[in-house]
């Protein structure tokens, strides 16, 4: 499943790993993620290998459970499913 990035609450987050760490790089260290994916999520936009710019909004499940871990951001605040399914409604009822 897809999570979908709210932009302006990443970039937040972000801001406050970088003042604490010192920059972007060691801010996606620490959530054990590519500096590239925390500055395409930021730029809200990914260059692909033939050079293309394309809109990069979405992430895995599993990089999004890292970057809340890393960086103490509370589930689905910053990213949110892309579609409920019937597991994750049963479970929000």
């Amino acid at each position: 499943m897809k999570y979908r990035v709210n932009r302006r609450i990443f970039k937040q987050y972000l801001a406050e790993e970088v003042r604490t760490l010192g920059s972007e790089r060691k801010a996606a260290m620490r959530a054990g993620v590519s500096h590239t994916l925390v500055q395409s999520l930021r730029l809200g936009r990914e260059t692909t290998k033939d050079g293309r710019k394309v809109p990069k909004s979405q992430v895995n499940l599993s990089t999004a459970r890292k970057i809340e871990a890393a960086w103490g951001i509370p589930r689905e605040v910053c990213f949110l499913p892309e579609t409920l399914d019937a597991r994750s409604s049963d479970q929000a009822a």
